[in-house]
């Protein structure tokens, strides 16, 4: 049984993950695009785009992705690569020689990992094969475009296998979408583990002498940071020596400037790299999530891989994969008190920091949550589909 395994840059962290354990179960070739648009991501950031256009080895075009050889197969790692202007037209002719490659090396399985887009429309040729990971059940706040709707629909209605990561979504999914309970895998995410193999920056040129707890991410309206920084104006009067450092590229919704003035928050608006990220999280006391709205969390992946605790609110899969009280607290969303007694809760009781780390290392490291347990249950799922 041959698998091709189409992941996305934006999603590079997961799909490392998962595959350091899944190819160890199954024949994966890993397939990532790369387009003049998409050549940045929490693993990958390519400085320029190699000039042709084609399907090629990863490293052969990229020789900077051979860092990845003692997580991945790399020689089971290829790149659909476009390049130059008006791409999204050149990309067609990319994914038909992407479309001959899979029918060429007769893979069994198609695994994808987003919806595709219009100009991957043509691999739908082999959608019988197919089966998608659902990321977002639902399109965060802001995000819902027309452009979105129609790939989602077409997504939907060909791929027979929809795997969704969080069972809080599971049925306003179903009903939604008006999807077959049949069609539905139930799987999950797993801790960001890739990132345990990344060789830290050094801590001392990003992170600040004094403690201080993160919020690390993609810059959007519905990560809730205009309840985090007037929270932690609050936090502050009763911990002046805590900090907070507010990680990720992106541009604010509301006025941010006065809260740049103060000397306890550090706000780091710009694209974060994995070596700063592993450096940030590694030195942070726990991590901050408060999302007004969400399907899963990368970022609380992201925290796990290094047994940080993590502070989310009650919104989408997020309690599912914090559990109160047990990975850490969930508090309510929209409430800046709410998150000031989180924090606050978390600094007066270090014990409970320590036990939370402890639970998460039992459980997602090498437990029921673990990589190890996704892949041997999706291996039986690509059988399936193969036979």
């Amino acid at each position: 049984m041959k698998i091709a395994y189409i992941g996305k840059i934006q999603l590079s962290d997961v799909d490392l993950s998962y595959l350091n354990e899944a190819q160890k179960l199954s024949d994966i070739t890993y397939i990532m695009e790369i387009t003049p648009r998409y050549v940045k991501g929490p693993a990958y950031n390519i400085s320029s785009v190699y000039p042709k256009s084609g399907v090629f080895k990863a490293v052969d075009i990229y020789p900077e992705f051979a860092k990845y050889a003692d997580i991945i197969d790399i020689d089971k790692f290829y790149i659909a690569n476009t390049c130059g202007k008006v791409w999204q037209i050149k990309a067609v002719y990319t994914n038909l020689l992407l479309l001959i490659f899979l029918i060429k090396n007769k893979f069994g399985v198609i695994h994808v990992t987003w919806p595709l887009n219009v100009y991957e429309f043509i691999l739908y040729f082999l959608h019988k094969k197919m089966l998608l990971t659902v990321h977002d059940p639902f399109p965060h706040t802001g995000l819902d475009t027309f452009i979105v709707r129609l790939r989602r629909k077409v997504a939907f209605w060909l791929i027979p296998k929809l795997i969704i990561l969080n069972q809080t979504q599971r049925e306003e999914f179903i009903r939604y979408y008006k999807i077959e309970p049949s069609r539905i895998i139930n799987s999950r995410m797993s801790s960001y583990t890739y990132l345990q193999s990344i060789k830290p920056c050094s801590e001392s040129s990003v992170v600040p002498q004094a403690p201080f707890i993160l919020f690390s991410g993609k810059i959007s309206p519905y990560k809730g940071i205009d309840y985090l920084l007037p929270a932690m104006t609050k936090v502050h009067e009763r911990f002046p020596k805590i900090n907070l450092i507010v990680a990720g590229g992106g541009k604010f919704h509301f006025d941010v400037e006065p809260y740049k003035e103060l000397d306890y928050i550090y706000i780091r608006n710009h694209f974060i790299p994995e070596e700063e990220l592993v450096a940030l999280m590694r030195a942070s006391l726990f991590v901050v999530c408060p999302y007004t709205d969400a399907t899963q969390s990368g970022v609380i992946m992201s925290a796990f891989a290094f047994a940080r605790p993590v502070i989310a609110t009650n919104v989408g899969g997020l309690p599912e994969m914090v559990i109160n009280n047990k990975y850490g607290l969930i508090v309510k969303e929209k409430d800046v008190d709410a998150i000031v007694d989180g924090i606050c809760l978390l600094l007066q009781k270090p014990e409970l920091v320590e036990y939370y780390s402890e639970e998460i290392s039992r459980n997602y490291g090498y437990g029921e949550l673990s990589w190890k347990k996704i892949s041997e249950d999706l291996k039986q799922e690509y059988e399936k589909i193969d036979n």
